[in-house]
Protein backbone atom coordinates (compact mmCIF):
# COMPACT_ATOMS: atom_id res chain seq x y z
CA UNK A 1 0.00 0.00 0.00
CA UNK A 2 1.16 3.33 -0.92
CA UNK A 3 2.02 5.48 1.89
CA UNK A 4 2.79 9.15 0.40
CA UNK A 5 0.32 11.73 1.67
CA UNK A 6 -1.99 13.02 -0.16
CA UNK A 7 -5.18 14.20 1.09
CA UNK A 8 -5.93 16.59 4.13
CA UNK A 9 -9.15 15.51 6.23
CA UNK A 10 -10.58 18.82 8.88
CA UNK A 11 -12.95 17.53 11.56
CA UNK A 12 -14.49 20.59 13.63
CA UNK A 13 -17.21 19.48 16.76
CA UNK A 14 -20.02 20.55 18.00
CA UNK A 15 -20.87 22.72 21.86
CA UNK A 16 -19.82 20.94 25.10
CA UNK A 17 -16.78 18.68 26.02
CA UNK A 18 -17.25 15.52 24.84
CA UNK A 19 -17.27 15.78 21.48
CA UNK A 20 -13.44 14.97 21.48
CA UNK A 21 -14.36 10.81 22.39
CA UNK A 22 -17.21 10.68 19.93
CA UNK A 23 -14.71 12.10 17.07
CA UNK A 24 -11.77 10.09 17.82
CA UNK A 25 -14.28 6.71 17.60
CA UNK A 26 -15.13 7.98 14.28
CA UNK A 27 -11.78 8.73 13.32
CA UNK A 28 -10.56 5.33 14.09
CA UNK A 29 -13.78 3.26 12.25
CA UNK A 30 -13.19 5.36 9.24
CA UNK A 31 -9.34 4.51 9.51
CA UNK A 32 -10.26 0.47 9.65
CA UNK A 33 -12.64 1.01 6.91
CA UNK A 34 -9.62 2.50 4.67
CA UNK A 35 -7.52 -0.34 5.87
CA UNK A 36 -9.83 -2.89 4.43
CA UNK A 37 -10.19 -0.66 1.13
CA UNK A 38 -6.57 -1.69 0.57
CA UNK A 39 -5.63 2.33 1.54
CA UNK A 40 -2.84 2.97 3.95
CA UNK A 41 -4.31 5.22 6.41
CA UNK A 42 -1.22 7.52 6.13
CA UNK A 43 -2.00 9.21 3.01
CA UNK A 44 -4.88 10.94 5.00
CA UNK A 45 -3.71 13.76 7.39
CA UNK A 46 -6.26 14.60 9.80
CA UNK A 47 -6.43 16.62 12.51
CA UNK A 48 -9.12 17.98 14.97
CA UNK A 49 -10.27 21.92 15.40
CA UNK A 50 -10.43 22.81 19.41
CA UNK A 51 -11.87 25.35 19.26
CA UNK A 52 -14.18 25.49 22.28
CA UNK A 53 -10.92 26.53 24.41
CA UNK A 54 -11.74 30.30 24.53
CA UNK A 55 -14.73 29.97 25.16
CA UNK A 56 -14.23 27.91 27.80
CA UNK A 57 -12.21 29.98 29.44
CA UNK A 58 -14.53 32.85 29.88
CA UNK A 59 -17.23 30.65 30.43
CA UNK A 60 -15.50 29.10 33.83
CA UNK A 61 -14.56 32.13 34.68
CA UNK A 62 -18.39 32.91 34.87
CA UNK A 63 -19.26 29.83 36.98
CA UNK A 64 -16.41 30.09 39.33
CA UNK A 65 -17.66 33.78 40.39
CA UNK A 66 -21.42 32.35 40.77
CA UNK A 67 -19.61 29.55 43.03
CA UNK A 68 -17.78 31.76 45.17
CA UNK A 69 -20.17 34.23 45.40
CA UNK A 70 -22.06 31.62 47.84
CA UNK A 71 -25.70 32.32 46.33
CA UNK A 72 -28.08 29.24 46.88
CA UNK A 73 -28.76 28.51 43.19
CA UNK A 74 -31.25 25.22 42.29
CA UNK A 75 -30.07 22.37 39.34
CA UNK A 76 -26.37 23.48 39.39
CA UNK A 77 -26.08 21.19 36.66
CA UNK A 78 -28.51 22.29 34.59
CA UNK A 79 -26.91 25.60 34.58
CA UNK A 80 -23.51 24.68 34.12
CA UNK A 81 -25.01 22.75 31.13
CA UNK A 82 -26.44 25.43 29.37
CA UNK A 83 -23.42 28.20 30.21
CA UNK A 84 -21.01 25.52 28.71
CA UNK A 85 -23.35 24.31 25.92
CA UNK A 86 -26.17 26.44 24.81
CA UNK A 87 -23.71 29.72 26.09
CA UNK A 88 -21.75 28.64 23.34
CA UNK A 89 -24.49 29.55 20.32
CA UNK A 90 -24.11 33.27 22.67
CA UNK A 91 -20.99 33.71 23.18
CA UNK A 92 -19.45 33.03 19.77
CA UNK A 93 -21.60 35.61 18.86
CA UNK A 94 -20.47 37.97 15.75
CA UNK A 95 -20.56 36.76 11.86
CA UNK A 96 -18.45 37.29 8.51
CA UNK A 97 -17.72 40.99 8.88
CA UNK A 98 -18.60 41.95 12.02
CA UNK A 99 -15.49 40.85 14.28
CA UNK A 100 -16.22 40.01 18.03
CA UNK A 101 -14.24 38.28 20.84
CA UNK A 102 -15.16 35.03 20.77
CA UNK A 103 -15.46 34.61 17.51
CA UNK A 104 -12.06 35.98 16.47
CA UNK A 105 -10.65 33.59 19.10
CA UNK A 106 -12.49 31.07 17.69
CA UNK A 107 -11.28 31.61 14.11
CA UNK A 108 -7.50 31.82 15.46
CA UNK A 109 -7.96 28.19 16.87
CA UNK A 110 -9.51 27.05 13.36
CA UNK A 111 -6.44 28.74 11.04
CA UNK A 112 -3.90 27.01 13.58
CA UNK A 113 -5.59 23.60 12.59
CA UNK A 114 -5.67 24.54 8.91
CA UNK A 115 -1.80 25.44 9.02
CA UNK A 116 -0.97 22.29 10.48
CA UNK A 117 -2.27 20.42 7.56
CA UNK A 118 -0.94 21.99 5.49
CA UNK A 119 2.38 21.81 6.52
CA UNK A 120 2.01 17.86 6.33
CA UNK A 121 0.80 17.92 2.63
CA UNK A 122 2.22 18.51 -0.90
CA UNK A 123 1.19 22.09 -2.32
CA UNK A 124 -2.80 22.00 -3.65
CA UNK A 125 -3.70 19.13 -1.57
CA UNK A 126 -7.13 18.05 -1.66
CA UNK A 127 -9.40 19.33 1.53
CA UNK A 128 -11.66 17.19 3.61
CA UNK A 129 -14.06 18.59 6.00
CA UNK A 130 -16.48 16.92 8.20
CA UNK A 131 -18.24 19.49 10.71
CA UNK A 132 -20.89 19.20 13.12
CA UNK A 133 -23.35 21.04 15.06
CA UNK A 134 -22.09 24.26 16.15
CA UNK A 135 -19.09 23.47 14.28
CA UNK A 136 -20.96 23.66 10.90
CA UNK A 137 -21.87 27.65 11.79
CA UNK A 138 -17.83 28.47 12.70
CA UNK A 139 -16.18 26.99 9.63
CA UNK A 140 -19.36 28.61 7.16
CA UNK A 141 -18.15 31.71 8.79
CA UNK A 142 -14.54 31.01 8.63
CA UNK A 143 -15.09 30.59 4.85
CA UNK A 144 -17.07 33.00 4.17
CA UNK A 145 -14.21 35.26 5.48
CA UNK A 146 -11.47 34.23 3.64
CA UNK A 147 -13.22 34.48 0.34
CA UNK A 148 -14.60 37.79 0.99
CA UNK A 149 -10.95 38.95 1.55
CA UNK A 150 -9.78 36.98 -1.43
CA UNK A 151 -12.71 38.84 -3.75
CA UNK A 152 -12.33 42.43 -2.53
CA UNK A 153 -8.36 41.64 -2.55
CA UNK A 154 -8.00 42.25 0.62
CA UNK A 155 -5.23 41.04 2.44
CA UNK A 156 -5.90 38.27 4.78
CA UNK A 157 -3.32 36.94 7.19
CA UNK A 158 -5.44 33.51 7.51
CA UNK A 159 -5.81 33.40 3.30
CA UNK A 160 -1.76 32.93 2.44
CA UNK A 161 -1.88 30.02 0.11
CA UNK A 162 -5.01 28.50 -1.93
CA UNK A 163 -5.19 25.41 0.64
CA UNK A 164 -5.81 28.37 3.50
CA UNK A 165 -8.80 30.43 1.10
CA UNK A 166 -10.38 26.56 0.57
CA UNK A 167 -9.58 26.44 -2.90
CA UNK A 168 -8.61 23.04 -2.86
CA UNK A 169 -11.57 21.95 -0.96
CA UNK A 170 -13.35 18.81 -2.81
CA UNK A 171 -15.96 17.37 -0.21
CA UNK A 172 -17.67 18.88 2.58
CA UNK A 173 -19.76 16.86 4.93
CA UNK A 174 -22.15 18.71 7.35
CA UNK A 175 -23.82 16.73 10.11
CA UNK A 176 -26.57 18.29 12.47
CA UNK A 177 -26.23 21.59 10.96
CA UNK A 178 -27.09 24.34 12.97
CA UNK A 179 -27.01 27.64 10.53
CA UNK A 180 -30.97 27.70 10.29
CA UNK A 181 -30.72 28.76 13.54
CA UNK A 182 -28.33 31.54 12.95
CA UNK A 183 -30.16 32.53 9.96
CA UNK A 184 -32.71 34.90 11.84
CA UNK A 185 -29.09 37.36 11.85
CA UNK A 186 -29.28 38.40 8.33
CA UNK A 187 -31.78 38.80 6.34
CA UNK A 188 -32.84 35.50 5.39
CA UNK A 189 -33.45 35.98 1.64
CA UNK A 190 -29.85 37.02 1.64
CA UNK A 191 -28.16 34.28 2.92
CA UNK A 192 -25.69 32.84 0.51
CA UNK A 193 -23.97 29.73 0.69
CA UNK A 194 -20.14 29.24 0.43
CA UNK A 195 -18.40 29.64 -3.20
CA UNK A 196 -18.32 25.89 -3.61
CA UNK A 197 -16.62 24.16 -5.42
CA UNK A 198 -13.99 27.17 -6.06
CA UNK A 199 -13.15 28.15 -9.35
CA UNK A 200 -9.48 27.32 -8.46
CA UNK A 201 -10.49 23.72 -8.46
CA UNK A 202 -8.59 21.34 -10.74
CA UNK A 203 -11.52 19.95 -13.14
CA UNK A 204 -10.84 16.51 -12.39
CA UNK A 205 -11.61 16.95 -8.64
CA UNK A 206 -14.55 19.96 -9.81
CA UNK A 207 -16.22 16.81 -10.81
CA UNK A 208 -15.94 14.72 -7.41
CA UNK A 209 -17.00 17.71 -5.69
CA UNK A 210 -19.68 17.03 -3.28
CA UNK A 211 -21.63 18.93 0.07
CA UNK A 212 -24.07 16.55 1.55
CA UNK A 213 -26.14 17.98 4.67
CA UNK A 214 -27.01 15.08 6.77
CA UNK A 215 -29.87 15.47 9.40
CA UNK A 216 -32.09 13.53 11.51
CA UNK A 217 -35.59 13.94 11.04
CA UNK A 218 -35.88 13.80 15.66
CA UNK A 219 -32.92 16.38 15.83
CA UNK A 220 -34.48 20.08 16.45
CA UNK A 221 -30.45 20.89 16.42
CA UNK A 222 -29.82 19.90 12.74
CA UNK A 223 -31.63 20.91 9.68
CA UNK A 224 -31.82 20.85 5.78
CA UNK A 225 -30.34 23.68 4.28
CA UNK A 226 -32.02 23.83 0.62
CA UNK A 227 -35.33 25.04 1.90
CA UNK A 228 -33.47 28.29 3.29
CA UNK A 229 -33.84 30.40 0.41
CA UNK A 230 -33.53 30.21 -3.51
CA UNK A 231 -29.55 30.50 -3.57
CA UNK A 232 -29.46 27.29 -1.29
CA UNK A 233 -32.27 25.62 -3.28
CA UNK A 234 -30.61 26.22 -6.26
CA UNK A 235 -26.94 25.44 -5.45
CA UNK A 236 -25.28 23.34 -7.83
CA UNK A 237 -24.11 20.11 -5.66
CA UNK A 238 -25.61 20.69 -2.15
CA UNK A 239 -27.67 17.47 -1.11
CA UNK A 240 -30.22 18.07 2.14
CA UNK A 241 -29.66 14.05 3.34
CA UNK A 242 -31.97 12.38 5.95
CA UNK A 243 -30.49 9.63 8.19
CA UNK A 244 -31.43 7.99 11.17
CA UNK A 245 -28.60 8.78 14.17
CA UNK A 246 -28.00 7.83 17.38
CA UNK A 247 -29.02 4.06 19.37
CA UNK A 248 -32.23 2.07 20.28
CA UNK A 249 -32.83 4.76 23.19
CA UNK A 250 -31.59 8.43 21.32
CA UNK A 251 -32.52 7.81 17.51
CA UNK A 252 -35.99 8.66 17.82
CA UNK A 253 -35.67 11.85 19.92
CA UNK A 254 -33.81 14.98 20.76
CA UNK A 255 -30.37 13.06 21.44
CA UNK A 256 -30.19 12.05 17.95
CA UNK A 257 -27.99 14.88 17.50
CA UNK A 258 -25.66 13.76 19.32
CA UNK A 259 -25.24 10.59 17.06
CA UNK A 260 -24.05 11.30 13.80
CA UNK A 261 -20.27 10.70 14.85
CA UNK A 262 -21.52 6.72 15.69
CA UNK A 263 -22.86 6.84 12.31
CA UNK A 264 -22.11 3.56 9.95
CA UNK A 265 -23.43 5.27 7.02
CA UNK A 266 -21.02 8.23 7.06
CA UNK A 267 -18.08 5.85 8.15
CA UNK A 268 -19.16 4.02 4.87
CA UNK A 269 -20.26 6.99 2.77
CA UNK A 270 -16.42 8.84 4.20
CA UNK A 271 -14.66 5.41 3.10
CA UNK A 272 -15.81 4.99 -0.54
CA UNK A 273 -15.35 8.84 -0.96
CA UNK A 274 -12.19 9.07 0.13
CA UNK A 275 -10.76 5.88 -1.83
CA UNK A 276 -12.40 7.57 -4.98
CA UNK A 277 -10.45 10.67 -4.47
CA UNK A 278 -7.00 8.95 -3.66
CA UNK A 279 -7.54 6.97 -7.19
CA UNK A 280 -6.84 10.18 -9.21
CA UNK A 281 -4.89 11.79 -6.53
Amino acid sequence: MESKKKLGLLLIRGSGHSGFKRQDLFLGRLMQKLVKRGIAPEQVVHDVVDWYGPLQEQQEIVLQRIRKAGIRLKSKLTRQLIITNIGDLINYGGKPGFPHYGYDETHKKVHTTILNLKKQLPENAPLLIIATSMGTEIINDYIMDRQKAAREKRDDPMGNSPFERFETLTGLFTLGNNLPIFAASYHVDEIRPIDFPSPHLPSDLKELAVWENYFDKNDSMGYPLKPLNDHFRNHAILKDIRINSGGPFTSWNFFSHFGYWRSRKLVNRLASYINKLLTIN
